[in-house]
């Protein structure tokens, strides 16, 4: 009698455990969906797991891989699937909110506002105050908020001046290496800075000291791109 008894509840707990998966994969994102077409807030077609993001990385390289000038439109060069969705369907779906006290507003109002959560993915390397919610977003926020008071952040203009001052002086090393022509890519020296600004004003250590776990966090971002990517 015990061993049906036992699958029995196996069975009962697996059978639970899928309909909760489908309910949140699958049928409350359609029912949603079928609302909001109801509603006339017309879009592109649900996708599980990933939504958007593949068409939206999809044009993104699309639109980097094209050679660029100062005079081009960058807001279809940055945000191309933005654009076209705002293009396509209007302003109605989506309200952007450009005014950074309406911003401060509506992030300090968590309850009322809940966020969009990204892919199961993206919360490896963006489960933070950006992404939370409630109760969640309260805890985050009330322990990083001493760090940003206005006293410690002027203690930190010399750790700021430090990092740019070094980086300035590779520069100099390498344009007089290559002469008045050289062209430099600045992006991943400003990837580099932001390590190390944050290295020596959160953990008092140096990019270079605390390189390879920047290195494994870039890795990994990699990683998640490419695998939403193939979704």
């Amino acid at each position: 009698m015990l061993i049906p008894s036992v699958a029995s509840l196996a069975i009962f707990v697996l059978s639970w455990w899928v309909w909760r998966t489908l309910k949140w994969v699958w049928f409350k994102p359609k029912m949603l969906e079928s609302y909001l077409r109801r509603q006339g807030l017309v879009g592109t077609r649900y996708t599980p797991l990933v939504g958007d993001v593949r068409r939206s990385f999809s044009m993104l390289k699309e639109a980097s891989s094209k050679p660029t000038k100062l005079t081009d439109d960058h807001i279809s060069l940055l945000m191309p699937y933005s654009l076209q969705m705002l293009n396509t369907y209007g302003p109605v779906p989506v309200i952007t909110i450009m005014n950074p006290y309406l911003i401060k507003e509506v992030c300090n109002k968590v309850y009322d506002f809940p966020k969009t959560h990204p892919s199961p993915l993206f919360a490896l390397i963006t489960d933070g105050l950006a992404t939370s919610d409630g109760d969640k977003w309260a805890k985050h926020r009330k322990i990083i908020h001493p760090a940003f008071h206005f006293e410690k952040i002027k203690n930190m203009v010399p750790a700021f001046y430090k990092s740019c001052s070094e980086l300035v002086c590779e520069w100099d090393k390498l344009v007089s290496s290559k002469g008045s022509s050289c062209e430099v890519d600045v992006w991943p020296w400003l990837v580099k800075l932001t390590g190390d600004v944050i290295s020596r004003t959160a953990f008092g250590s140096s990019y270079k000291e605390g390189q390879r776990i920047f290195t494994l966090q870039m890795e990994l971002a990699h990683l998640i791109i490419q695998a939403l990517g193939k979704n």
